[in-house]
């Protein structure tokens, strides 16, 4: 068993025993499932490159009514970085970087960019890294989505069938929503779905979601898109990511694959961390996800988000 089996066990145990003192009926549910994510993960977890497979259909997850905020990877030194809305022609660079650095990310992907380019899609899959769901268009999912649940279907299934061939038998499924819009009605119109049910979402972040400053003028943390609106260097930007993911001691770490320095930003960011002792994981290495991935016995109805769990909000990325 190596470090890093360790510390998911870590993580797996943790989320047992908060589930255990939550005390009501969800949050014994929600424990035992994390007591049997420990024990796999006490068993060995299955290599990268292969998953184990599907337990005849009935290993399902289920969309959740509002974001899921808590990563668990807070305070674990493990990072899980995230790259929305590629591919496109600046993402071979991006995978350059993360090839260098030995590291493997997760790639939400937006179809109608995935479409253009399939090429770079198949080789994010081939390079061992995780493919995710961030919707055909990259629409604000708002009240027309509300009103015609068949245009919500058909954003998410669209990606559904690009990605889903590419990826081993087994591997999870996860959803980040555009802009981190999401209404309750959405889950309930995706669960009712056998097939697009199977997704973890709508995932949040830890890191890299708006530029913060001290009252000296620090720079506290960094959102990429923000940076190069505001026309900062990678090395500018990458101090940001840096003391935020420092401060919090890991999480999950939202980037763009799509702009011109999105490879720079990659280079700065992830050898410093490297060397002071993080690792970096997929999310479908992460136990903390596993309480949303309903048991056979509960095939009838979603794991729901804890209360903790269900801000809404609408981030103008």
């Amino acid at each position: 068993m190596n470090c890093l089996d360790c510390r998911l066990i870590g993580l797996a145990v943790s989320s047992f025993v908060q589930r255990v003192r939550y005390g009501d009926k969800m949050g014994r549910l929600a424990a035992a499932i994390g007591g049997l994510a420990a024990l796999s993960l006490l068993a060995g977890p299955p290599a990268l490159a292969q998953p184990a497979a599907r337990a005849s259909g009935s290993d399902l997850a289920f969309f959740q009514p509002a974001n899921i905020f808590h990563s668990g990877l807070r305070h674990s030194h493990l990072v899980a970085l995230t790259f929305d809305d590629g591919p496109n022609d600046h993402t071979p660079a991006v995978l350059d970087a993360l090839k260098a650095a030995g590291v493997k990310a997760t790639f939400f992907i937006v179809g109608r960019m995935a479409e253009t380019h399939p090429d770079i899609l198949a080789r994010i899959a081939a390079e061992g890294h995780l493919l995710a769901n961030h919707s055909a268009t990259h629409p604000f999912l708002g009240q027309t989505y509300a009103d015609n649940p068949e245009l919500l279907l058909d954003q998410v299934r669209r990606v559904d069938n690009l990605i889903a061939p590419l990826m081993p038998a087994g591997t999870r499924l996860y959803f980040r929503a555009p802009f981190g819009s999401w209404r309750p009605a959405f889950a309930r119109e995706l669960n009712a779905d056998t097939r697009l049910r199977k997704y973890v979402g709508p995932v949040y972040w830890d890191e890299g979601g708006e530029i913060s400053f001290s009252d000296d003028g620090y720079v506290l943390s960094a959102s990429d898109w923000d940076c190069w609106h505001r026309g900062w260097d990678a090395a500018t930007c990458a101090k940001g990511y840096m003391r935020e993911i420092r401060r919090k001691n890991g999480g999950v770490v939202l980037m763009h694959c799509i702009h011109t320095q999105s490879a720079a930003l990659v280079a700065a960011v992830v050898p410093p961390l490297i060397e002071e002792g993080y690792t970096f994981v997929r999310l479908d290495q992460m136990p903390s996800y596993r309480q949303y991935e309903t048991p056979p016995q509960q095939e009838t109805g979603p794991m729901m988000a804890s209360a903790a769990d269900s801000r809404v909000v609408n981030n103008p990325r």
